[in-house]
């Protein structure tokens, strides 16, 4: 947990070294920019610092690594560091909380794991820090609790919010705490980190560091899943639509979805005495319903393939050689390899609205529905 670690974040990393420098901390930094450009990893670096021991270390200089507080925060066992997730409804003593979903980080995470602990007196060392991962989460009621800390806070208190969508955020959170933003990484290194450190091929790195726009730790989850993996299976789905059958095309995108919602949540099981989702669209999976949340969100990346393949083939048109993603294709879908440039422009546009349906809460099934139509160019689009 060092700031040397986060890479290509110049700017962020230049804003906390500073702070620390001048030896006045604010009390609350949002930390914002997308997702998987290494904010969780700065916001930890940050903690480690503050809570280290070591007094001979120059202001902004990494932890030492060496001390108890820094092999305790390694190990994520230190008493004065507090991440604070969704998931923490499992742990909260109310037993009617623990069997929520933890789809947001509700009012009554935030005041048990929160703000009670951060009017408390450090445990070990001189402060306390929280590390509120995914902070754009906490819903309206959770944020307006929050306020009064951020207004009034306890001495021994920082908070680091972490948010990969600050403008989801209350105003009024925004303005209390002290912004620091990071950017995307270079493609060069997305693509040479995940050969690395997944051995993917270069090919395929390359192309996921560009699917990525630039996130590293997103490249890498996509990398474990096997996202392009997925494609052959998105190829069959257009081939449906080619043969007039939006009905089994939706069908197509909601099984592959399924089936990545699955290999994205190794602990799984761990929900099995949760409430199951009540929605009719989350279908299930080997006997167990998918969350509709985790089911639109896998089939982001369905559609994002969709769109990849439409991409590649406008830059087929253009002369631009060997697409990653048609390569990997036994054949090429006859809907994107006929189409027309009008055809497939209009096909990336049906993408982007099929993706604001899902964050509208539209049926998948519908969706897909829309979209099929829509490729075969049946349907204006927006």
């Amino acid at each position: 947990m060092r700031f040397s670690d986060v890479r290509h974040q110049d700017r962020a990393l230049s804003l906390v070294r500073r702070a620390l420098c001048s030896e006045r901390m604010a009390h609350a930094y949002l930390f914002e920019g997308p997702e998987g450009v290494g904010k969780e990893l700065a916001a930890r670096a940050l903690a480690a610092r503050l809570l280290c021991e070591d007094d001979a270390l120059a202001p902004d200089a990494d932890a030492c690594g060496q001390c108890p507080s820094c092999r305790l925060i390694a190990a994520d066992n230190h008493p004065d560091f507090h991440l604070i997730h969704r998931g923490l409804h499992k742990l909260h003593p109310d037993r009617s909380i623990r069997q929520r979903k933890g789809l947001f980080l509700a009012v009554d995470l935030i005041r048990h794991f929160l703000i009670e602990p951060a009017a408390m007196k450090p445990a070990q060392g001189r402060r306390r820090v929280f590390l509120i991962r995914d902070a754009e989460r906490m819903n309206e009621e959770a944020q307006n609790a929050l306020l009064k800390t951020l207004e009034e806070p306890p001495g021994a208190a920082c908070l680091i919010l972490v948010t990969a969508s600050a403008a989801r955020l209350l105003p009024t959170i925004q303005s209390r705490c002290q912004r620091v933003p990071f950017g995307t990484l270079p493609l060069e290194f997305v693509a040479e980190e995940l050969a690395r450190r997944s051995g993917a091929a270069a090919v395929d790195a390359r192309w996921l560091a560009e699917l990525s726009g630039g996130r590293l730790g997103v490249a890498l989850r996509w990398q474990q899943i096997d996202l392009l993996g997925t494609l052959e299976a998105v190829g069959d789905c257009l081939d449906r639509v080619s043969e007039g059958d939006p009905e089994a095309f939706a069908k197509g995108l909601i099984e592959l979805a399924t089936a990545l919602a699955e290999r994205a949540r190794p602990g799984a099981d761990d929900d099995a005495e949760e409430e199951p989702d009540e929605e009719d669209d989350a279908p299930r999976s080997a006997g167990r319903r998918v969350p509709t949340d985790e089911l639109r969100e896998a089939l982001k990346l369905a559609l994002l393939l969709v769109g990849a393949c439409c991409r590649d083939a406008l830059l087929t048109r253009f002369g631009v050689a060997a697409p990653a993603s048609t390569s990997r294709l036994r054949r090429v879908p006859a809907l994107v390899a006929e189409a027309s440039f009008d055809r497939l422009e209009a096909g990336l546009r049906a993408v982007r609205e099929a993706e604001y349906m899902l964050d509208r809460n539209v049926a998948p099934q519908l969706v897909g529905e829309r979209l099929a139509v829509a490729l075969l160019g049946e349907l204006p689009v927006s």
